[in-house]
């Protein structure tokens, strides 16, 4: 949780740096060592599972704070004037929930089909089954947990494999999912 995670030697751009959460750091570390063993075309199609991030707020507590008025309720004009001018806008890429897809296309020059799906095992290999594209894709996910642990998976996968995974029907996280693989392959 409290080590710093080594992403600067899996980045072309080390600019984008300052706009990365814990997760998308461990996103970019996870893919960098799976892009060691395959390379990955621009079109390649790439869907992504996150959670929600436990791990820190970024400053949505005092958004909420400052755009409540007297009354308890959310005030529009308390959000735009007060809440969010003391939010540092680099904190918005943080919280976006596909930031992490967004960074690693980027990174990777990944202009194929994307999509970010929130957290479900099944929901991410239905996306991926559903794709248009017949070629091997990208499968990843990540979670961030209140303690600043962070999980991240990768695979590169053909629809036969999504076919035939016990995940596709159930209820697991998707986070699980890769953490079961990478038990069961030994890494």
């Amino acid at each position: 949780p409290g080590e710093e995670i080594p992403v600067v030697q899996y980045l072309k751009n080390r600019k984008l740096r300052k706009y990365f959460n814990r997760e998308t750091e461990a996103a970019l570390v996870g893919l960098g060592k799976l892009t060691r063993k395959i390379e990955l075309t621009p079109e390649t199609p790439f869907y992504y599972a996150t959670g929600v991030m436990e791990y820190q707020d970024y400053g949505l507590e005092e958004i909420v704070k400052n755009s409540t008025d007297g009354t308890g309720d959310f005030s529009h004009k308390l959000f735009i004037e007060e809440a969010i001018p003391r939010v540092s806008p680099l904190n918005l890429f943080k919280v976006l929930q596909n930031m992490a897809l967004s960074f690693i296309a980027i990174e990777h020059n990944l202009v194929g089909d994307n999509a970010v799906i929130y957290a479900s095992a099944s929901g991410l290999l239905l996306l991926a089954l559903h794709s248009l594209s017949n070629n091997p894709m990208l499968l990843g996910a990540s979670k961030t947990y209140k303690d600043g642990k962070v999980e991240a998976g990768f695979a590169y996968v053909v629809k036969e494999e999504i076919e035939k995974s016990p995940f596709l029907y159930g209820t697991e996280k998707a986070v699980d999912m890769f953490r079961s693989w990478a038990t069961n392959r030994g890494d």
